[in-house]
């Protein structure tokens, strides 16, 4: 089966937070903890969205700042407190009625390892560690945190042929 083959299986995305939407660095200094999440990521995931692709978050840790920006999105799902990713991957399939080669999974550490090698593509953050390259279709271009979700959600709508559909609202 080729890459493309893959893609056009997907019917979610599957999302670390910690290193992938963020840069795996946390803040502390008062009640909340403190992450930044790229603009553009989650301006791309509603797009995807938009094109009937489900997004949503299974993150090794809970935090307020991952609930409050899945929510600002409208994300399809949360999963948080993830001790075991592949435990959560399974729930996760079966509380959206997906199929693991329906589900592309993008992550960072090797806390991710064992999804990704169940997801349908596996996608590693450039500044990932190495040992997820062996379960990875590719490696992004872009590190976690700093756009990387978007340059594979538009890979992933023109290979499933929705990226001018997807473009269309802003070509007016």
């Amino acid at each position: 089966m080729t890459h493309s083959d893959k893609l056009r299986k997907i019917k979610a995305i599957v999302l670390d937070v910690d290193g992938v939407l963020t840069d795996g660095r946390a803040g502390f200094g008062g009640e909340d903890e403190i992450k930044f999440f790229h603009l553009r990521d989650g301006h791309w995931m509603k797009m995807a969205m938009r094109e009937g692709i489900k997004v949503g978050l299974l993150s090794g840790r809970a935090a307020k700042a991952n609930r409050m920006r899945a929510a600002e999105l409208g994300l399809t799902f949360i999963y948080e407190n993830c001790k075991d990713k592949l435990e959560a991957f399974e729930r996760m399939l079966r509380e959206q009625g997906l199929a693991a080669e329906e589900c592309l999974y993008m992550g960072d550490d090797v806390i991710d390892l064992p999804p990704m090698r169940r997801a349908g593509v596996g996608v590693v953050v450039a500044d990932g560690v190495p040992e997820l390259d062996e379960a990875a279709l590719w490696r992004t271009k872009l590190p976690g945190g700093h756009g990387a979700v978007a340059e594979v959600v538009r890979i992933l709508l023109a290979e499933q042929g929705k990226l001018d559909a997807a473009l269309e609202r802003y070509r007016r």
